[in-house]
């Protein structure tokens, strides 16, 4: 005689085995509700019969018995595979994973029938189907982890006593008992394939359910599913370079949040400086910022602010590559007035009749008011004169 139950597993459980509990007390009692005749039984309701199409089916089916060695093998595979799915996603996504499983089989077996054997008789019952559909979803999220069985050997001695075994392993073992009754039935017609089939179905099912859940992050693994371990990289068991790879994001990371930061706080100190008319103060932060490599974005209200400042204060050259910015921030000719202040700087101030003569060419001065239009005319002159007298002007684009 030989007897083994799987009892316990050394996965990590974050969530209590709520709905795993609840199942199997609801088989159990549903069960001896029927065996006790409190619960009258009809085979219409609680078995997946393969003559009809009847969505009731699709779930009771799963949850009546044929016997109670039925029940307690059931019952003791769904207690583990509970724990190790549930733990880690919690009751109720266990629970529309388990159902899901079940009934979506239910109503392919029905369909598939009705359509391609319509003249078929016969039925199944049990919560096979689901559970290995959650063993699946245990082998795709936790291979590595074991699960505890007790055995029983009763040959010429008795042997008591429990073993640890990889879900992986025990996964298939499984998958090829079934297949091998598969096998055994083209051999031996007598054998019923309709069990290894649903259990088989039920596999199918809940394994791409798992990777999808994987793949998505509706569930976390800690680096122990099944892609994990098949690169060798499960769980604390990292590479030299994937090391170092993951020092330097995080040394990026928290560098990238020390400039958020540091912006942050410039870009305050730098409203406080507008705000107090402080252009002078306003121009020594930003450049001690491109000294450190930082661009500090300014706004166009903010770039309003501090270019008139540093006219005020003779920052001509300064000004221009604030007011270029401006230029950039506004579309079409909107930004003409300040195109022609730019170019009066360039030609009076900064000795650049090019540039200032580009900033014109670039302006509608049909759009000009007879004011601002005399003064794009007085300073194109006064470019084309310096160029003329021969100003030498090295334009590297920047300003």
């Amino acid at each position: 005689m030989f007897l083994f139950f799987p009892y316990n597993t050394d996965a990590p459980i974050y969530h209590l085995p709520i709905a795993t509990v609840a199942l199997i007390v609801i088989n159990i009692v549903l069960w001896a509700g029927v065996e006790t005749g409190v619960i009258p039984y009809d085979a219409s309701v609680w078995e997946l019969q393969y003559g009809a199409i009847d969505p009731t089916q699709w779930l009771l089916s799963a949850f009546m018995h044929i016997g109670p060695f039925h029940l307690l093998a059931n019952m003791f595979f769904l207690w583990v595979f509970g724990l190790v799915v549930e733990g880690k996603i919690g009751s109720m996504k266990f629970l529309a994973c388990y159902l899901g499983i079940a009934t979506l089989e239910a109503a392919i077996v029905q369909i598939l029938m009705h359509f391609f054997s319509p003249g078929a008789v016969g039925s199944t019952q049990g919560a096979s189907t689901a559970i290995y559909g959650i063993m699946a979803m245990a082998l795709v999220w936790a291979p590595r982890n074991d699960v505890s069985f007790w055995y029983f050997v009763w040959l010429i001695i008795v042997f008591v006593g429990s073993v640890d075994i990889p879900i992986v392993v025990v996964c298939l073992f499984y998958l090829g008992v079934n297949v091998l009754f598969l096998a055994l039935h083209y051999f031996m017609p007598f054998l019923s394939p309709e069990s290894s089939l649903l259990h088989l179905g039920g596999f199918v099912l809940g394994f791409p359910l798992a990777i999808i859940m994987l793949k998505t992050k509706m569930v976390d693994c800690e680096g122990w599913d099944m892609f994990h371990v098949w690169r060798g990289d499960y769980g604390g068991k990292l590479t030299k370079e994937k090391i170092e790879t993951k020092l330097m994001q995080e040394r990026k990371h928290k560098q990238e949040q020390r400039e958020e930061s540091l912006l942050k706080d410039a870009h305050q100190q730098l409203r406080t400086y507008l705000k107090s008319r402080n252009g002078l103060a306003a121009l020594k932060l930003l450049d001690k910022l491109k000294e450190g490599e930082h661009q500090l974005e300014l706004s166009d209200q903010e770039l309003n602010a501090l270019v008139p400042l540093l006219h005020e204060a003779g920052k001509w050259r300064e000004s221009a590559e604030y007011m270029a910015r401006l230029i950039e921030l506004h579309s079409g000719h909107e930004a003409d007035p300040v195109r022609l202040r730019l170019a009066q700087i360039c030609v009076v101030e900064l000795g650049r009749p090019g540039r200032g003569l580009d900033l014109l060419h670039a302006m509608d001065l049909k759009r000009l008011a007879p004011e601002h239009l005399q003064l794009a005319r007085k300073i194109a002159a006064k470019a084309k004169q310096q160029q003329a007298e021969g100003l030498v002007e090295i334009d590297d684009g920047a300003w």
